[in-house]
């Protein structure tokens, strides 16, 4: 199984995560983006085991998890504008 379609198996565990912390946690926008990171890291664990890449100690993937969650949370902020 390669790496895109491992990313688009877990991306509804990536848009849970994001919606929970959004609802959860009442913070300032870096520690809520910091706890997504977290759950979305625990994720990756149960993946790493799978594909046997140490995947959470690698700059790159944690660069685009992070690139991701925050595409995705602007994407939600600009639909959220637009229909009120």
């Amino acid at each position: 199984m390669g790496f895109l379609t491992i990313g688009l198996k877990l991306f509804p565990y990536i848009m849970t995560a994001i919606e929970s912390i959004e609802r959860c946690v009442k913070a300032r926008s870096e520690d809520k983006e910091n706890a997504a990171v977290a759950v979305v890291h625990s994720i990756l664990q149960t993946v790493e085991t799978g594909v046997d890449k140490d995947l959470l100690n690698d700059e790159d993937v944690n660069r685009a998890t992070r690139d991701v969650m925050r595409a995705v949370v602007s994407l939600q902020n600009v639909i959220s504008r637009k229909q009120s």
